[in-house]
């Protein structure tokens, strides 16, 4: 007994120190940072985890080697590449105000929000950012705050401060003339000051409905979407200043009906109001050869039925509950415009986990009364692609829900579970049933012994 507790006791101890080893308890090891810099020589090998100092010079040497490369990548600078070199501009409220130092016919076709100006369009980002001023045979590229600050982080774009001759157009529109050539050359020397990516927080992120600004909760879901790789592009109920109208029932596309014989054969009689008796049971006595009939005497509970245009509109959606962005995936990229996109993959609306609670079955209704009639893919038809149906709903709308940085997305529908009528599957010819009960005309006929006789009685003789 005493071998054994020993025994015992020392199996308890190596699980109790196997748990105190726990690789995720390590202290940050930075010295893999150190491949960042060119002064760095080889790496040395990741040791054992050491639990507490012992004041030798190899672990001290260890902890300045991981402080020192930790330090390194944190002061490492990020440098443009001079052939993909892109410089932007920031005209909002804080600086040169846009309306004020450029001209009116050289911002054309742009929104209140367009605050930064690129001076070339070099790379892949602008085919699907951007928007190009209009009435001029030299377009300029203009960006929104959220794509601005995105492409900042990215180390795509160089931000600064401009100056009243760093826009090419300034110059004709501040009213210089063709002689004070020299006055005009001194101006173009002078291009403004770099902005930091600190900065560019400070000026770019702000409250919802500020001009040239994006709160910080949009942004996020944003840049998180971008690098996903879909296609952004705001929504037109992206302020609350605008009223979002309705789709016309005209627009409206007609869902393309092929319904099979039997549905339409036990769905004859289905219009027909049913009277059903104060007192007693629901399902009336007597012989019934379908499921259809007797799951029609105990519908009592009405089911919503989707219908393109609402017989009581629900009122306006409110804010956070209103479609911010219009989503495209990656895979149609290529042949994505920014002047025709085509009907959005998906609609997003973006809500504050902090500052908003769980929506209400008004502001969920008014969210998707929003949205274009979209039901589902008349491909779709057969009691296999039910769950896809269901899924998709007739309206639809992506709410993502930002805690903090933290994204969750949810997709919220306009299902139509009165429409799944499942009962009427049960009436089918090519309904089996379960593996009890079904085949028994063709499994029947064999047993587990060998016929009459074939038992396990004594050997023939």
């Amino acid at each position: 007994m005493a071998d054994l507790d020993d025994d015992i006791t020392a199996d308890t101890l190596q699980d109790q120190s196997n748990d105190d080893n726990d690789p995720t308890d390590d202290l940050p090891d930075f010295r893999f940072l150190a491949s960042l810099s060119s002064k760095s020589a080889k790496l040395p090998k990741r040791g054992e985890k050491d639990f507490e100092p012992h004041g030798t010079k190899h672990q001290g040497g260890i902890l300045e080697a991981s402080r020192q490369a930790m330090h390194d990548a944190l002061s490492h600078t990020r440098v443009h590449s001079p052939k993909a070199y892109l410089r932007g501009y920031y005209y909002g409220e804080e600086g040169l105000k846009r309306d004020e130092v450029v001209a009116e016919e050289l911002r054309q076709g742009l929104d209140d929000d367009h605050v930064v100006v690129v001076d070339s369009t070099k790379g892949p980002h602008f085919k699907t950012m951007g928007k190009a001023t209009q009435g001029q045979k030299h377009a300029t590229m203009w960006l929104l705050p959220e794509e601005a600050l995105y492409l900042v982080e990215r180390g795509n774009l160089d931000l600064w401060w401009p100056t009243r001759s760093s826009f090419p157009g300034v110059l004709e529109a501040i009213g210089y003339s063709g002689e004070a050539t020299e006055t005009i050359d001194q101006l173009e020397d002078d291009r403004g000051v770099p902005m930091s990516l600190q900065a560019a927080y400070a000026m770019l992120i702000g409250n919802d409905g500020d001009r040239g600004k994006v709160s910080l909760e949009r942004y996020t879901v944003y840049a998180n979407l971008k690098r996903t790789g879909y296609a952004i592009a705001r929504a037109p109920g992206w302020s609350s200043s605008i009223i979002v109208e309705r789709p016309s029932p005209s627009i409206i596309p007609r869902r393309k009906e092929s319904p099979s014989l039997f549905t339409w054969l036990f769905g004859l009689f289905a219009e027909r109001e049913m009277e059903r008796p104060l007192y007693g049971p629901l399902v009336r006595p007597g012989m019934y050869r379908s499921y259809n009939s007797i799951y029609r005497q105990i519908a009592i509970t009405p089911c919503h039925k989707p219908c393109a245009v609402p017989t009581e509109p629900a009122p306006a959606p409110e804010e956070p509950f209103r479609v911010a962005f219009f989503l495209w995936k990656a895979s149609k990229l290529a042949t994505f415009a920014k002047r025709n996109p085509g009907a959005p993959d998906f609609r997003v609306a973006i809500a504050d986990a902090r500052s908003s609670s769980v929506p209400t079955l008004t502001q969920v209704t008014s969210l998707l009364e929003s949205t274009p009639w979209d039901p589902p893919n008349p491909d779709w038809e057969g009691d296999s692609k039910s769950y896809g149906r269901l899924k998709h709903g007739w309206r639809n709308v992506v709410l993502a829900v930002n805690d903090q940085g933290v994204i969750s997305y949810l997709q919220l529908g306009e299902a139509a579970f009165g429409e799944e009528q499942v009962y009427q599957r049960f009436d089918g010819s090519n309904f089996q049933g379960g593996k009890r009960g079904g085949g028994g005309a063709q499994r029947g006929t064999g047993g587990r012994g060998r016929g009459r006789g074939g038992g396990r009685g004594r050997r023939p003789q």
